[in-house]
């Protein structure tokens, strides 16, 4: 399909749109500073928690001279490795960085140009200094709006210019993309935002010409959006799919491809080319030049027990609870079938896979953060269906339709900033919310009485072997300790057997383990009980 032609003053609005997004993100970043510590806290900038890991590969290689780690048994002088390295120590006695290296791959240009700029504002150059943290603010802020000038672009390929500075207004302010390209913008999901945007904008020009760049550009892109967070490789159904309308295309683009074979292998050139370092780095470190990094941590996939309720509507962190422009876009996917239809069928198989693989992860809530983080990088992919329902409401006869539809949408996002000022003010909790807490919070300033006693945390070892038991932080469990660890232990396993949803993880549990049933109660209960009585 060929682009739509925007007048000069619809690119001028577009522009200025993208500008003030992008204003306002700095603005954020300025006013937040995060790239700096905290007055007496021993938390580093924004290389803490998943950034400590993906950011590990740079300053290991390029400035400690070992990307093994080994530097850590005799390190330099005034070296402390004050939680500036994680990592997994492997039977064989090597130190392993979990996550894999697209991330650092990312950072890596504003890296160097910290690296180069630190003595020039009296820092070390040990790449934990307040300007290596700036740098990696401002790459994501590069990135988010190169991402949103490309989601221009495409949007502009279908849509008029209204619709796109409606959508583009929506993603940018609307969605925790903000949250994760400001508060914490080191972390990898504005990066993803901008790749995967990139992708859907390349797949769809190179079905107009098959260039050679092209080809090795989609292939490279496919690696690096797989290599920082592989589930979305799932992305490659739009380049299998798009513009296919019915199963007899769909068995002519498998001719297609098997016809232009030569195509196929430079995509997966690229691909290769992109995870070389990571397959050498796997082998110096494991032996294996495939290796499933999460595996030592207990990271695992239970797609037997898919939690897909809870990862779209549940108070803990769903993902249309949190960010409800979404199931707009998402309620939108059938109307491509007559707007563009080469994008509903992609998008009508994509979507459900994508949910399903997200919500059968061990960590269905993704640890500490603000709402389902994990879709952020296909809001590039969903501002299409988003954008059809903008044209659809606006299109009708009845404006009072259009008018409500976009008082709808500027109501969402006036929430949505609300509950990113509550989450920084820890009126929404990373972890701990639940329909209780939801509701006390629900559209407060103030944190609510009792909040902190009504909290439901999880029980992360529990988790890892696909049992999910929630903790009430007021509950003191005094009736436990007074029974005694014995007594106590065996009133928690008449408790689970009492609990048909958690006695059949249990029982999964053991037959995946290979255990009897009373060995895992014996351990659930154990654990259970340490975390209750002596948390």
């Amino acid at each position: 399909m060929k682009s739509r032609s925007a007048p000069f003053h619809s690119n001028t609005i577009l522009s200025v749109a993208i500008l003030f997004i992008a204003l306002f993100y700095l603005g954020s970043d300025l006013v937040s500073h995060n790239w700096t510590r905290a007055d007496g806290s021993k938390e580093r900038g924004v290389i803490h928690w998943d950034v400590i890991s993906y950011y590990a590969y740079l300053p290991a290689t390029f400035i400690y001279g070992d990307v093994t780690l080994g530097f850590l048994d005799n390190p330099p002088e005034g070296f402390v490795n004050d939680a500036k390295f994680w990592f997994m120590h492997l039977d064989n006695g090597n130190r392993l960085i979990a996550t894999s290296m697209g991330m650092s791959v990312m950072y890596s240009p504003f890296f160097f140009m910290a690296h180069g700029l630190a003595p020039l504002f009296g820092e070390a150059r040990d790449g934990y200094g307040s300007i290596y943290q700036l740098f990696l603010v401002l790459s994501s802020l590069v990135y988010v709006i190169i991402g949103f000038v490309i989601l221009k672009k495409l949007l502009l390929r279908f849509f008029d210019t209204r619709t796109t500075l409606i959508t583009l207004l929506s993603i940018g302010f609307g969605t925790n993309l903000y949250f994760y390209s400001t508060h914490e913008a080191a972390m990898a999901h504005a990066n993803g935002f901008f790749l995967i945007t990139l992708y859907l904008w390349l797949v769809i020009r190179w079905y107009e010409k098959q260039t050679i760049i092209n080809t090795i550009l989609i292939g490279v892109l496919l690696g690096l959006i797989s290599l920082i967070r592989p589930t979305n490789i799932l992305v490659l159904l739009l380049l299998l799919g798009y513009n296919v309308k019915s199963i007899k295309e769909l068995g002519q683009r498998i001719g297609f491809f098997l016809r232009h074979y030569y195509l196929v292998l430079i995509m997966v050139a690229g691909f290769i080319l992109v995870w070389v370092p990571q397959f050498l780095y796997w082998h110096t470190i494991t032996g294996h030049y495939i290796f499933n990094s999460y595996g030592p941590f207990g990271g695992r996939f239970y797609f037997s027990q898919p939690h897909i309720f809870e990862n779209l509507f549940g108070y803990k962190k769903g993902w249309f609870v949190y960010v409800p422009v979404m199931l707009l876009a998402v309620l939108g996917i059938p109307l491509l079938r007559r707007r563009i239809e080469g994008m509903f069928w992609p998008l009508l198989v994509l979507m459900p896979c994508m949910i399903y693989v997200q919500s059968s992860w061990w960590c269905w809530w993704f640890g500490g953060g603000f709402g389902m983080r994990t879709y952020i990088e296909i809001f590039g992919i969903l501002a299409i269906p988003l954008a059809a329902t903008i044209e659809f409401a606006s299109g009708k006869k009845a404006r009072w339709m259009g008018y409500a539809y976009l008082s709808l949408l500027a109501i969402l996002i006036i929430f949505h900033q609300l509950n990113t000022y509550q989450y920084k003010r820890n009126i929404i909790h990373y972890n701990g919310m639940n329909k209780e807490v939801y509701w006390k919070s629900f559209m407060k300033t103030t944190c609510p009485q009792d909040f902190w006693q009504s909290l439901t945390l999880p029980d992360y070892t529990l988790a890892r072997k696909g049992i999910y038991v929630f903790y009430l932080t007021g509950n003191k469990n005094e009736d436990l300790k007074e029974m005694g660890e014995e007594k106590g232990q065996e009133e928690l396993a008449e408790r689970i057997r009492a609990d048909q949803k958690l006695s059949s993880e249990v029982k999964r549990y053991a037959k995946r383990s290979g255990i009897t049933m009373e060995e895992a109660m014996d351990e659930v209960t154990e654990c259970m009980y340490d975390q209750m009585v002596n948390k």
